[in-house]
């Protein structure tokens, strides 16, 4: 049964490192840190419409396609669904 059960749970782990949920969770040392990382990838609202400034890149930008981040405020740990 053990045997099983580890086989089950190594194939649920194939699964989810095959099909990202393109998201993460990032924690900062303090939330003035957070505040700053929101305030530079935050859309404005410009005229009924968002427009985006361009985040501060590095070398790694490009790849990790920051433009299409949305980055917000985590939620409640009990509001998510683990």
């Amino acid at each position: 049964m053990e045997a099983s059960l580890k086989e089950q749970c190594r194939k649920e782990r194939e699964k989810i490192n095959s099909k990202p949920l393109g998201m993460a969770f990032v924690t900062f040392e303090d939330e003035g840190t957070a505040a700053i990382i929101l305030k530079d990838f935050n859309a404005c609202k410009c005229h009924g419409c968002q427009c985006r400034r361009e985040p501060r890149s590095s070398i790694f930008s490009g790849k990790l396609h920051t433009q299409k981040w949305t980055i917000a405020y985590a939620p409640d740990p009990q509001n998510v669904y683990w």
